[in-house]
C-alpha cells in the first residue's frame, strides 16, 4: 500500500486489524483444528500462524537495520522469488502449535509493529530510502503488506472459507503464493501490482 500520511498507516492496520478479529472471535474453537481454510490442508491456526510469522520477519528486518545489518529478506535462505517454499515451511513450522500459542503471536506481533510505528516520524515512515535496507521504497512499503494488506487477506479468506466457496481445484500449495512486498494507493479502489525489485 501507498499511503499520503502516517495516520492513514495507522488507521488502515487498526480498520483490517479489527475486522480480522471480529470474524477470529466468532470462530468456536474446535473451528480452528479445521482444514480447507485456504487449500485443502490450512486450517485457522495455520492462517494466522502465518500472518504472525510475517509480522515477526518484518520486525526482524527492521531491527537488523537499526542495527546497520543488511536484512536478509525475506528469510535466511530465501529469495522473493521463492516466496511459495518459504511460505510452505512457516506452515510447517507452526502446524503443531496450540491455539493459545498462535494467537499470542499473532497479537504481540501486531501490537509491536503498532509501537514501532508510533515511534517514527512521518518522514522515516513515509520518505523513500529513508532506511538503507528499504532501498528506494519507504519502510511502509514493508509494514502494509505484513499488516493491513495482509489481515484483509485473510478476512477474505475466512469469509470464502465459511461461505463454502473455496476456489476449484485448491491445494495445500496454494497459500504459498501469498505475500511479497507490493505498492498501491490507499483508498477503496485497489489495483493489482507488482513487487518492488529489492536490491540482492
Amino acid at each position: 500500500m501507498k499511503y499520503d500520511s502516517k495516520q492513514a498507516l495507522i488507521d488502515d492496520i487498526r480498520t483490517e486489524h479489527d475486522s480480522l478479529c471480529v470474524r477470529l472471535g466468532q470462530m468456536p474453537k474446535a473451528r480452528w483444528r479445521e482444514p480447507g481454510v485456504w487449500g485443502s490442508g490450512w486450517t485457522l491456526s495455520d492462517l494466522v500462524a502465518h500472518l504472525a510469522e510475517w509480522q515477526r520477519m518484518f520486525l526482524a528486518w527492521y531491527e537488523d537495520g537499526l542495527r546497520g545489518v543488511k536484512p536478509e529478506m525475506p528469510a535466511a535462505g530465501y529469495k522473493w522469488s521463492e516466496t511459495p517454499r518459504l511460505n510452505r515451511a512457516i506452515w510447517e513450522k507452526h502446524r503443531s502449535r496450540s491455539l493459545a500459542a498462535v494467537r499470542a503471536g499473532f497479537d504481540s506481533g501486531h501490537s509491536r509493529i503498532l509501537q514501532v510505528i508510533e515511534a517514527l516520524s512521518p518522514e522515516q515512515l513515509l520518505v523513500p530510502g529513508h532506511f538503507e535496507w528499504t532501498g528506494k521504497h519507504p519502510l511502509t512499503t514493508y509494514i502494509g503488506p505484513n499488516t493491513a494488506s495482509h489481515y484483509r487477506f485473510a478476512s477474505k479468506v475466512i469469509k470464502r472459507w465459511l461461505k463454502g466457496a473455496a476456489p476449484s481445484g485448491a491445494s495445500v500449495a496454494r497459500p504459498n503464493q501469498r505475500l511479497q512486498p507490493t505498492k498501491a494507493r490507499a483508498g477503496p479502489a485497489r489495483k493489482k501490482v507488482t513487487r518492488p525489485r529489492l536490491r540482492g
